[in-house]
């Protein structure tokens, strides 16, 4: 008899970061027994539920269980009449592409020992790193090759081994052409400079500039020639040129390297402050193109070290994406909101629980008032409001007071956002729960969970109530994910067909 499938939605949005109760290893060691479960139970599902939206850690961590694990012949003729042979690999395939290439290098690099995984080299691991780095365009491959040279040359190294490496780099055609010249015959450029060997440059260099500013870069940097250097560092990325700089002690102003260097979108963000110090030309930022959750940070960040400057544009942009982002409705609700300590998070992800519950705040429509539970008000100098607060985590967890005061407006809907952990006084929400749900009090109670917790009994998140089940929501772009695994729970057969609908719609 098959046994009883018993996980949640924690499978696909873990990311091993840790919490105020809980540290990283701890969770990771638990998730990964659910991982473990969920393939045994039903390899397909597992496979086809990484579709759905979840952290890229994760999606990553279970594509290296099902390259590690290789699928039997029994578990292929399951699927054959509805999904290719080589479905899986088409999975992680599409997964690397939509996420951001830094990312799906951390996972590729899960298969080569990263992160605290074991190492997987076997013929489908090695076809699938090489393919997705090399299967580019020169233009592609120029600018990979130079914002990230380490990482791809130990996925490179890690693919090929030693021998094969050997061989190519000594110049053996026939070795390239099998193992790297069939995805782009011109990229022995690109392999020479991932490991440091530059002689083939002069003959390519038309097809890949960046690759040959960078070195020009680097040899002006180990000649000292401060000039040279200044000239070459145009639109290079930031982290590059910031290297070299430091690497060979280079006497350049840090105006200079913000200036002409090029940093990403995220990177404009976090670098702000350091820019603004070293007196650069400050970077106009469109606060409207990013995400709620990196604007809550960006805002929180400012507000705790006292920076002041464009918190009003930072303002308007929340109340701009978040109207963009109210996709949620259950109807007319009063949330509970947890501000205690707890949910300022672990030191690794600083206020994490507390962002994420902003984030899920501002998805949600009729929203009609919120109770906000803990947390300490701070006085925040803004131009438009000279008494304006702001409410950050801190002191203890009074859930049961804010379920008394979220029923004095009669809501059909509460919604608890919270970590589950309930010190004031432990178990009182429970008790307050059944004694109003005895006296007919009638009102719909929702909780999400910001935050994975090891010690749950179903493995991700805590309960407030034992008929409440706590939907761990620890990104606001995962409610779809939530709702649908607590479908797969009752019936799988059911969500398998919709993920192999799924599946043929996206991967064509």
């Amino acid at each position: 008899m098959k046994k009883e499938l018993s996980i949640d939605s924690g499978v696909l949005q873990f990311v091993p970061k840790g919490a105020y109760y809980e540290d990283a290893e701890e969770q990771k060691a638990a998730v990964n027994l659910c991982w473990k479960d969920f393939l045994s139970y039903d390899r397909t599902l597992f496979s086809l539920s990484t579709l759905l939206p979840g952290s890229g850690y994760s999606k990553g961590a279970m594509s290296h269980m099902l390259l590690s694990n290789p699928i039997t012949n029994k578990e292929r003729s399951l699927t054959v009449d509805v999904l290719p042979l080589d479905f899986e690999t088409q999975i992680i395939k599409y997964n690397l592409k939509k996420e951001s290439f830094s990312r799906a290098l951390k996972n590729l690099l899960m298969l080569a020992g990263g992160e605290g995984f074991s190492r997987v080299n076997n013929s489908k691991t090695r076809k699938l790193i090489l393919s997705f780095i090399f299967e580019r365009t020169n233009q592609e491959l120029d600018n990979l090759a130079v914002n990230y040279k380490s990482k791809l040359r130990t996925l490179v190294a890690h693919a090929l081994g030693k021998q094969t490496l050997f061989m190519i780099l000594s110049g053996h055609g026939p070795t390239f052409d099998k193992w790297v010249g069939c995805y782009n015959s011109d990229c022995y450029t690109v392999i020479f400079h991932l490991f440091n060997r530059p002689t083939v440059l002069l003959k390519l260099e038309n097809k890949f500039p960046k690759i040959l500013q960078y070195e020009k870069l680097k040899n002006s940097a180990k000649d000292q020639d401060l000039v040279k250097f200044k000239s070459n560092m145009d639109k290079l990325p930031m982290r590059t040129v910031m290297g070299f700089r430091n690497t060979y002690k280079l006497n350049i102003d840090l105006s200079d390297v913000y200036d002409k260097s090029k940093m990403s979108s995220k990177e404009t963000l976090q670098m702000e402050s350091a820019v603004k110090k070293s007196g650069a030309k400050k970077k106009e930022i469109d606060y409207t193109k990013y995400d709620i959750y990196e604007l809550w940070k960006v805002f929180y960040f400012k507000v705790l070290n006292n920076e002041v400057d464009d918190l009003d544009r930072i303002m308007s942009a929340i109340d701009f994406v978040s109207v963009r982002n109210q996709t949620i409705d259950i109807g007319p609700a009063t949330v509970i909101f947890d501000a205690s300590r707890s949910m300022e998070g672990s030191v690794e992800r600083k206020f994490q629980p507390f962002l994420t519950s902003l984030s899920i705040l501002s998805t949600l429509k009729n929203v009609q008032g919120v109770v906000y539970v803990g947390g300490k008000y701070i006085k925040v100098p803004v131009e438009s409001n000279d008494d304006f607060k702001v409410i950050i985590p801190q002191n203890n967890t009074y859930l049961w007071k804010g379920l008394l005061e979220a029923l004095k407006n009669k809501p059909k809907n509460i919604i608890v956002i919270s970590d589950g952990y309930e010190n004031s006084v432990k178990g009182m929400f429970e008790h307050v729960y059944d004694h109003l749900k005895s006296s007919d009090f009638d009102f719909n109670l929702i909780h999400l969970n910001p935050v994975f917790s090891a010690s749950a009994s179903m493995g991700s998140a805590r309960r407030i109530t034992k008929d409440t089940k706590p939907l761990p929501v620890s990104d606001y772009k995962y409610l779809e994910t939530e709702l649908m695994m607590n479908q797969m729970l009752e019936q799988p057969s059911v969500v398998k067909k919709q993920l192999i609908q799924r599946f043929q719609k996206l991967i064509k």
